[in-house]
This record gives C-alpha cells, sequence and structure tokens, in this order.
C-alpha cells in the first residue's frame, strides 16, 4: 500500500487543477484547514507529529529517516495485506469518480455530477470500513491504531479536493508502511 493514501490525494488534486474551467476558481486548503477558493496549490492543514524512542511501539509516532520501527506483529502481514487491497480498490474508485464529476461539472452535466459524486462518497465509506475492519481483526496495537486513524481521516473526507488533507494522509501512510515492513 506504498504511499497509496499520499497518491489518492495528489491525484484528487491534479484532477482538480485538470479538471477546472478558468470560469470556476478553485478552492485550497489553508494552514488552518479551511478553503480559500480562487488558488490552485494546496497546503495541508496537519503536519506530521512526534518520533519513535521506543523502537517505534508509541502508536502517534512517525518513523524518521535513521530510526527503524519494528514491524508490527501477530497477523500483520494478513491484515496489511487485505487492508491494502481494499484501500488500493476504493481509491482507485474514488479518484476515477471525482475526475468524472469534475468533467460532467464542466460540461454543465448536474445529473452526472451528482451520480459520480455519490460514487465517490460511496468508495470513501468502503473504504473507511474496510479499514475499521481491518483494525478490529489486528493483533498488533500499532498497527490497529493507525488502521483506526486512516479510517478516521478517510472518514472525513468528501467528494471535494478541499476535504484531502494530503500532509495527513501522507503522515498515517509511513506508519502503515513502517508497520506493514513495506
Amino acid at each position: 500500500m506504498r504511499r497509496l493514501l499520499a497518491a489518492a490525494a495528489l491525484a484528487a488534486a491534479l484532477l482538480v487543477s485538470a479538471g477546472c474551467s478558468g470560469d470556476e476558481p478553485s478552492a485550497t486548503p489553508t494552514p488552518g484547514g479551511t478553503a480559500t477558493p480562487g488558488t490552485a496549490a494546496a497546503t495541508p492543514s496537519v503536519a506530521p507529529t512526534g518520533t519513535p524512542s521506543d523502537g517505534g511501539s508509541a502508536p502517534g509516532a512517525v518513523p524518521t529517516p535513521g530510526t527503524s520501527v519494528a514491524p508490527a506483529g501477530g497477523n500483520a502481514r494478513e491484515v496489511c495485506e487485505t487492508a491494502s487491497k481494499s484501500a488500493a480498490d476504493s481509491a482507485d474508485t474514488y479518484i476515477t469518480q471525482l475526475g468524472a464529476m469534475l468533467q460532467a461539472e464542466a460540461a454543465g452535466d448536474t445529473a452526472g455530477a451528482n451520480t459520480a459524486r455519490t460514487k465517490a462518497e460511496a468508495a470513501l465509506k468502503s473504504w473507511s470500513t474496510a479499514m475499521r475492519e481491518q483494525a478490529g481483526r489486528a493483533t498488533d496495537a500499532r498497527l490497529k491504531a493507525v488502521l483506526e486513524e486512516i479510517a478516521t481521516e478517510v472518514g472525513s473526507m468528501k467528494a471535494d479536493v478541499a476535504s484531502v488533507d494530503g500532509m495527513k494522509l501522507d503522515e498515517l501512510q509511513q506508519r502503515l508502511d513502517a508497520l506493514c515492513g513495506n
């Protein structure tokens, strides 16, 4: 699932810049996390925090260069594989439907945009649910905590690029990669 969450955020941002017409300003998150109309660059609102001081056992720890984090134990391999597949499928659907929504909006197709928005939001719900299910299965407390955080973050996203916190998604992905041995 290497960088899947960050790729979803980046793809969503690229879709907005490619899909918006010159007549409609895009919305961009500001450092406080609110949208500012008329700008094209995204500024995430949450920065990575903490560093592992105990080999990475703290749930909020972010691996830093030169610091090793022990991979998750127990059934982590199975949980990571299932979470990775579920996330990849849901992220692909989200990105595809977000692009379709933006194209439909640019073409003035309100019904098409609404259908794509509904499908994009369903993909987010599916993604969040899958991460919660895998968190429930995880026997490693650190893996369980990261999957719950991913579920919460994805669950807060909408079919709107302004709802995507790329830095937070990247931080969560780094933690998950470290725990899954990627």
